[in-house]
C-alpha cells in the first residue's frame, strides 16, 4: 500500500458537509492503516514466568540463601578500644544529667535467629535482543535481637528530681557527674533491615545464580535514621578500591549488580588488605570491622591477613557515640557487608 502526499495534485471538487465528514473520516482511516499495515510488525508481546519458572527461581533464591543473609553478630563478648573522648563524656554528663551514662570495655551483637524474617521480590525479564532472560531479585530481611555492653564505669543515680512548671510537676531521675566504677552488662534492643538482592539467569531452561549486589546493606532502626556511609578505601598495598554506596562504572558499590563470583573485589591469599578509611556523614561515632568471626576497630592501621579462599565477608559498622555511652534506646547504626573474592596462588 502506498500513500502519495504532495502539493500538485488537484484540488477536490466542492462537497455538502455531510460529504466532507465522510471524506475525511475516510482520509484517516488511510493514514491509520498506512502507519499499522504497511510493513510494521505490532509489538511484542510481554513475556511474563510460568508458574514452573517462579517455583525455579524461589528454589535457587533458597538455595542461595546464606550469600544474602548478614551475618557478623556474635557468639560472646568481645574487647573493644574505648575511644570516646573525656571531653566528650563530661560535655554530655553537663549538658544532661537527667540520663545515666556508662564507659564500656566489650560488646556483643546477639541476634535472634528464630525472630528473622525473609522476605524477596523478583521481576522476570527476556530480552529478545541480547536472548537473555533474567530475574533480578530484591531482598529485604528483618534482624531483631540485643546489643549487649559491658560496662566498667557508670554515673550513679542520686535522687529523683522534682521540676514543677506552671503545668505539671516532672519527676527525672538525676545522676551523678562522676564516674563510678562497676561491672554489669547493659541491653539494648536491636531491630535491623537488611537490603540486598541478586539476578539469576535462565539458560538451556534451567535458572542458575548469576550476579549479586556489590554488599548487603543493614540499617538500624531504618535507611532514614541510621548513619549514612558515602564510600570506603580499601587497598592491598598494590592497588587502591574505593567502595561507593552508588557506584559509577569504574567503582564497586554496593547498588550495582556484578558476576558471582569473578566479578567481585579480588585479592590473592594471604594479601594482607588495609581498610584505610570510611567516608559519612556522622563524624562523632565508633567504627568496627569484622572478618573471619572477629570484630576489629576500624582505623588507618586496620590489617586483615586473608589466608582463606573463596567468597568472604567484610563488614564494616559505624554505631553513633551516644548508644555506646547513654543509658536507655535502642541500637542505631549502618553496617555495609564487602564480598570479596580471595584467589588462590597462580589464579
Amino acid at each position: 500500500m502506498r500513500i502519495i502526499v504532495g502539493k500538485n495534485h488537484p484540488a477536490a471538487p466542492p462537497a455538502s458537509g455531510r460529504n466532507w465528514l465522510i471524506l475525511l473520516a475516510a482520509g484517516f482511516l488511510l493514514i491509520t492503516i498506512a502507519l499499522t499495515g504497511c510493513g510494521r510488525m505490532p509489538p511484542p508481546a510481554i513475556w511474563q514466568p510460568s508458574a514452573a519458572d517462579s517455583t525455579a527461581i524461589a528454589a535457587v533464591i533458597e538455595a542461595n540463601r546464606n550469600l544474602l543473609t548478614v551475618n557478623f553478630n556474635e557468639t560472646g563478648f568481645q574487647y573493644f578500644d574505648w575511644l570516646i573522648s573525656d571531653s566528650i563524656l563530661k560535655k554530655a554528663i553537663k549538658d544532661n544529667a537527667f540520663k545515666q551514662r556508662y564507659i564500656c570495655d566489650s560488646m556483643q551483637h546477639w541476634f535472634d535467629s528464630t525472630g528473622r524474617k525473609w522476605a524477596y521480590k523478583f521481576i522476570a525479564v527476556a530480552d529478545t535482543v541480547s536472548k537473555e532472560t533474567t530475574a533480578t531479585v530484591t531482598v529485604v530481611e528483618t534482624i531483631p535481637g540485643l546489643l549487649r555492653l559491658h560496662a566498667r564505669k557508670y554515673t550513679r543515680f542520686l535522687r529523683d528530681s522534682i521540676i514543677i512548671t506552671p503545668s505539671e510537676t516532672i519527676r527525672l531521675k538525676f545522676h551523678d557527674t562522676l564516674f563510678t566504677d562497676t561491672s554489669m552488662i547493659v541491653e539494648k534492643p536491636i531491630n535491623g533491615v537488611v537490603i540486598n538482592g541478586c539476578v539469576l539467569k535462565k539458560e538451556n531452561g534451567q535458572w542458575r545464580f548469576w550476579k549479586i549486589t556489590g554488599g548487603p546493606r543493614f540499617y538500624a532502626p531504618n535507611p532514614d535514621d541510621a548513619p549514612y556511609f558515602i564510600q570506603a578505601y580499601l587497598t592491598n598495598g598494590v592497588r587502591v578500591d574505593t567502595f561507593f554506596l552508588r557506584p559509577d562504572t569504574l567503582h564497586f558499590g554496593c547498588q550495582r549488580f556484578y558476576e558471582y563470583p569473578d566479578g567481585l573485589l579480588s585479592y590473592s591469599v594471604n594479601d594482607s588488605v588495609w581498610v584505610t578509611g570510611l567516608y559519612t556523614a556522622v563524624t562523632d561515632a565508633q567504627n568496627f570491622l569484622f572478618y573471619n568471626n572477629t570484630r576489629y576497630r576500624l582505623w588507618s592501621g586496620s590489617r586483615l591477613k586473608l589466608n582463606q579462599t573463596g567468597v568472604q565477608w567484610l563488614y564494616i559498622e559505624q554505631i553513633p557515640f551516644p548508644v555506646l555511652y547513654d543509658a536507655g534506646g535502642e541500637l542505631t547504626a549502618t553496617v555495609w557487608g564487602i564480598p570479596i573474592n580471595v584467589k588462590g596462588g597462580g589464579q
